[in-house]
């Protein structure tokens, strides 16, 4: 159903969605969360919903500190017009000491940007019509880890406001969507095999689809050469990697330059194995937990159709790269932390930038420059 009563530009779009079975319990912590939604990261509205909160009707203590809130980029774009302006403490200045928000307090949802109004939701209609929460909110992971079930998918009626865009990709294009994602899901959370085999065969299934669109996924080689692991070669490209999050990453960039220190001047494998062995000894099930986390994330993006990605391959070395990364973060800054709430807030922290930032773009890139792109070194990176 479609509502043309609505803001100029958007729908009211009411749809059966494909959902994971976790969506249908969230519901936002509110104050009780740790680690606000608010707090620390760019968020940017687009022109129309800027517009709308200019031309708002409400109190002059509200309307000045909106304002001072939402301020237009210096090279806007339609869809990334503005910004929200944090305060000293890193805080939207909306943000209320309950935790709540002073503009949905005082007028409503209907009124908040999308972002503030749907976050962590990920709705979708182009490929097919699929929604799920995303892992940088510490809610998602928390309902991810409830239980060691794979995801299962399933249908949910849910209602959007939205823009639908003009141009949609064809039958054959969706039902190529759908296939594919299907099929390298199941090969994720096919646990008879460890986590890294896995995402190799994905690989496999990824690089043939690159040479031949239309071939039967049954029939593609899945099988995999033995990869001795290569610590040594591994961390070297992790620590390169991470220098540039050093650099370029506020959100990370504390994170990456606490694990640089770990290392400096040290035996680093002795300093891996021992964050190891303190990570699996606190966090039970890890490989369940990476594997949830990864499939969320993975449906969240729209896999194989990565939007920064110009093809298949890409889309696979993108997929180590998150992989490795989140693992390299998590075992490394577990080291001096003892419960699961310190890994879900190390996790939802580090997907800030994993889900909703150009980090497809940057991790392939960065692998390029270190020469660790083709199939023997990704393999290696994901063997540690």
């Amino acid at each position: 159903m479609i509502n043309t009563k609505k803001v100029p530009g958007t729908v009211m779009l009411k749809h059966e969605f494909i959902v994971p079975d976790h969506y249908k319990k969230f519901t936002c912590k509110g104050g009780e969360c740790r680690n606000t939604c608010c707090s620390g990261w760019k968020v940017t509205i687009s022109r129309q919903q800027y517009f709308v909160l200019h031309g708002l009707s409400c109190n002059k203590s509200l309307r000045d500190k909106m304002d001072r809130t939402f301020k237009p980029l210096v090279d806007p774009t339609p869809e990334r017009y503005a910004e929200i302006v944090h305060n000293y403490e890193g805080n939207c200045p909306l943000l209320l000491d309950n935790g709540l928000c002073q503009l949905h307090g005082s007028c409503g949802e209907e009124v908040l940007p999308w972002i503030c109004r749907y976050y962590p939701r990920g709705p979708r209609i182009d490929y097919a019509f699929e929604a799920t929460v995303a892992n940088s909110c510490e809610r998602t992971l928390e309902l991810l880890f409830e239980t060691n079930n794979p995801i299962r998918f399933e249908i949910k009626e849910l209602t959007f406001k939205m823009q639908v865009k003009d141009s949609k990709p064809k039958q054959e294009e969706k039902d190529f969507y759908k296939k594919v994602q299907q099929f390298c899901f199941g090969l994720v959370q096919d646990r008879s095999i460890p986590l890294h085999d896995r995402i190799r065969k994905v690989g496999n299934i990824l690089k043939a689809l690159d040479n031949h669109r239309e071939q039967d996924l049954d029939k593609i080689d899945l099988t995999l050469d033995k990869i001795e692991p290569d610590f040594g070669q591994a961390y070297h490209v992790l620590l390169n990697v991470s220098e540039w999050f050093i650099e370029n990453s506020p959100s990370l960039s504390e994170y990456c330059s606490t694990i640089k220190e770990m290392y400096d001047n040290h035996d680093n494998e002795a300093v891996y194995r021992k964050n190891l062995n303190h990570f699996e000894s606190v966090i039970k099930d890890s490989e369940i937990k990476f594997e949830k986390m990864l499939i969320n994330n993975m449906f969240f993006r729209q896999f194989p159709f990565f939007e920064s990605t110009r093809n298949f391959t890409e889309t696979y070395i993108s997929l180590v790269g998150t992989y490795v990364f989140v693992r390299y973060i998590a075992i490394n800054l577990m080291h001096d932390k003892n419960t699961v709430d310190d890994f879900i807030d190390i996790m939802s922290k580090t997907f800030r930038v994993i889900t909703h930032t150009r980090f497809e773009n940057n991790i392939i890139a960065l692998l390029q420059a270190e020469r660790a792109t083709d199939t023997f070194i990704l393999a290696k990176l994901l063997n540690i």
